[in-house]
């Protein structure tokens, strides 16, 4: 017999879920238990359908009263048993269940049942009400929210490009069977315009060979679109690799079918034989060692518990992980929310939405260590890791590239994420990261200068790559010290054809930067990205680990010479990293900082690729110019906007939002084709303008000491920041000894020797605390 508050809420209850709700039966709201880590599972809210469990705290019990909401569907989730034979099966299963090609049922027992939190008592489904059962059935049925968030978890957004919607072609004779310059027989891609077949680049962390042929084909031809042979299917016709060399990424191809029958291929009885680009993709983050063995070819020892959770890999989410784990590995962080509470569901109704909850809940899931526990599922040596599925959900949700599955900058995330963290908390979480930089011009004819202080948390390092001999392609750089970084960056510059606004004369004047305020964090980025033949490269100059460094040298002085500017209000202020890199490039600042403004302020990427694509504009070296900002944007340009196949609400909400540049308008458009159209009016949380003044003055009077320890470093191994992959070695003590620990996604091991070179030539970004 059922309790009577299951009966007497029949009426109250949907008999499915209602259309376009979002189902949250992935994790607990709150932590990260699940079906199948808690004994009890997870409980389904059949009410607001948001998830909760019963563990070391009762979060449905907490959540049934502040909500008055008292029936749930109970999911547990067991592994079914296996042989030890079968063991590997299994796992390879599970991998391939993170892709969703495989029902959960292949790999766990499940039970559903439906549990009243008032009374604590359990029901079978067949025991309640058929309204119950009808519900549960479909709850069951729906999308995960992190389903439903991103339907092909590991897929990317890949859209046609202009050069692919028409494509020229030319009929020739053609040869499939192997590459026109070399003899390869796979990797092979053949030109959509002329039917010339040219090996592809090699693919990093993967065994496929590659010469770069097809590359060199456009290099000569200008022929852009090129579709790689072996991934073509008649199984799956939708699902193959195309490349535009002009736009540098994927595409897609409209009229595949045709453009391939000019070359006498039918798609429809194609048989694929090599993986594709995605797939390889899936290979490289499931399956990545990163030297997670050690000198003696011994395999690194795992560790557990508190402070040694891992970060379950999303699909590409290695970037995340790794700058995740090294914020929440400083004291400032473990102190900021070691006492924070949860808001209640009647402040906020939906902790997924809310950036304190999933920062908190991050924090408890890491520090914790009850998710840090050997698991079968990884051969006993490894844990499962805790997914960060709704804070990364969250936090990319407003921005064009980190709400994709796409391999990201790890240092743009970074920075991003700082800034969303500010805006959320102000400078509380933060403040142990910022400090004053003040840059200083001097007249070399009047010696009267001027200063200007600005309020930074991360520093942008150039390397010098001075390469020692070149084998096989391959090149050796000679070592280098970060220290000589940062003297770079302070030393003196010299600008001729200064006109000097005390002593009106047109003359040299001397440009230099230093501290004024030294931060308790430092966050230091080195610039690994080289243009070569315009074309960004990464460069592996093996940089000593600064175990220790001191900045007394680059303290800022000043005397009666100098006098501070005003701090000019401006319409728009360049993102300065992103800014630094390009110019270190070679583009000219006033070509930055216009791409810059006109792609959003976003991303490297997006800079380079709008400065590739404006190069011959006749204005491109001219100062940026900003019309006064329109509350309203033009009707033509809406309509030229909506000729491109988007309605009004939508192509006006681009325009306001990319200050009437419709060709921004329209890549925002495409980089946001589920957005509402809704202009968000709400005013920011928090005035960081308010608080800025007072920062700075606590920043000013501070007496933060210039000595740094190394806390940890983020490495990446790849030929691009937005591939390969990333991970982080943190500092850690262990049996009252401070070792290295590499946190490689949900992999966590003890490092010793063999990992310092990975270190040094991989290193990217360094975190130091002050001592």
């Amino acid at each position: 017999m059922v309790c009577s508050h299951i009966l007497s809420n029949v009426d109250s209850i949907e008999s499915k879920v209602p259309v376009n709700t979002v189902v949250y039966k992935d994790d607990c709201m709150y932590n990260f238990d699940t079906a199948e880590n808690n004994e009890l599972g997870l409980d389904v809210c059949l009410k607001c359908f948001q998830s909760y469990s019963r563990g070391d705290y009762d979060y449905t019990s907490e959540h049934c009263k502040d909500s008055s909401h008292s029936t749930f569907l109970n999911v547990v989730k067991r592994l079914k048993p296996v042989d030890e034979k079968d063991i590997e099966e299994r796992q390879n299963k599970m991998a391939k269940l993170e892709i969703k090609e495989f029902k959960e049922e292949e790999v766990y027992d499940i039970k559903y049942n439906i549990y009243c939190s008032i009374d604590n008592e359990t029901f079978k489904l067949e025991e309640v009400p058929d309204k119950y059962q009808q519900l549960s059935d479909s709850v069951i049925k729906s999308n995960s929210s992190s389903r439903q968030e991103d339907i092909k978890a590991w897929e990317q957004e890949i859209l046609p490009c202009e050069h692919s919607i028409e494509i020229q072609q030319f009929k020739s004779n053609v040869d499939l069977s192997k590459c026109t310059q070399c003899e390869l027989k796979e990797n092979l891609w053949i030109c959509l315009h002329c039917g010339a077949l040219g090996c592809g680049r090699e693919q990093f962390g993967s065994n496929t060979p590659g010469n770069s042929h097809a590359l060199k084909h456009y290099e000569m031809s200008q022929h852009p679109v090129a579709v790689k042979l072996g991934s073509l299917s008649a199984d799956d016709i939708d699902n193959y690799d195309a490349y535009c060399y002009q736009c540098n990424d994927e595409v897609k191809i409209p009229n595949l079918l045709q453009y391939l029958k000019t070359f006498d291929i039918d798609l429809q009885k194609a048989v694929k034989t090599e993986k594709n680009l995605i797939e390889l993709n899936l290979d490289q983050n499931l399956n990545w060692e990163f030297q997670l063995d050690g000198a003696n070819g011994e395999k690194l020892k795992p560790i557990f518990g508190g402070n040694f959770t891992g970060l379950s890999n999303l699909g590409n989410s290695c970037y995340l992980n790794s700058v995740v784990q090294g914020l929440f590995d400083l004291d400032a962080y473990q102190q900021y929310f070691k006492d924070k509470q949860f808001p209640t569901y009647q402040q906020i109704s939906n902790p997924s939405k809310d950036l304190k909850s999933q920062m908190l809940k991050i924090y408890n899931g890491l520090s914790s260590g009850k998710y840090s526990k050997p698991n079968v599922l990884k051969g006993d040596d490894y844990q499962l890791g805790i997914k960060p599925t709704m804070f990364k959900s969250l936090i990319g949700e407003e921005h064009p590239e980190f709400k994709t599955n796409k391999q990201q900058d790890a240092f743009e995330f970074l920075i991003y994420l700082l800034d969303k963290l500010d805006s959320e908390y102000g400078y509380d979480l933060n403040k142990s990261f910022k400090s004053i930089l003040t840059s200083k011009v001097l007249c070399s004819n009047c010696f009267k200068g001027s200063a200007r202080d600005d309020l930074v948390d991360n520093l942008s390092l150039n390397i010098e790559d001075e390469v020692l001999k070149i084998e096989e392609g391959q090149k050796t750089y000679k070592e280098v010290e970060l220290i000589d970084s940062f003297k770079q960056y302070c030393e003196d510059e010299i600008i001729e054809g200064f006109k000097c606004e005390k002593c009106n004369e047109t003359t040299n004047a001397i440009k230099s930067v230093g501290f004024k305020s030294f931060p308790k964090n430092l966050i230091v980025n080195i610039n690994r990205i080289k243009l070569e033949n315009w074309v960004p490269i990464k460069i592996n100059v093996p940089v000593n680990i600064p175990e220790k460094i001191d900045l007394s040298d680059f303290r800022v002085e000043l005397d009666e010479n100098f006098e501070y500017k005003k701090e000019e209000k401006s319409q728009f202020t360049a993102n300065e990293d992103i800014k630094n890199n390009l110019m270190q490039m070679g583009f000219p600042e006033n070509r930055c900082i216009k791409a810059l403004y006109k792609t959003g302020n976003n991303t490297l990427d997006e800079a380079m690729n709008w400065l590739f694509s404006h190069m011959e504009d006749a204005d491109i070296d001219e100062p940026l110019v900003i019309e006064e900002t329109k509350s309203e944007v033009s009707e033509e340009l809406i309509n030229n906007v909506m000729a491109m196949g988007f309605d009004h609400k939508l192509s006006k909400k681009a325009l306001i939002l990319n200050n009437s540049d419709p060709n921004a308008a329209v890549e925002w458009l495409f980089n946001n084709p589920n957005d509402d159209g809704e202009l968000d009016t709400q005013p920011s949380k928090v005035d960081l303008a308010e608080e800025k003044p007072k920062l700075i003055e606590e920043l000013t009077n501070s007496t933060i000491s210039p000595h740094y320890k190394l806390k940890s470093i983020i490495c990446h191994k790849g030929t691009s920041p937005h591939t390969g992959h990333y991970v982080i070695f943190i500092k850690k003590v262990i049996d009252g000894e401070e070792k290295w620990v590499l946190f490689n996604d949900e992999k966590v091991v003890e490092c010793d020797e063999s990992n310092i070179e990975d270190m040094k030539t991989n290193g990217y970004i360094y975190i130091f605390e002050s001592v």
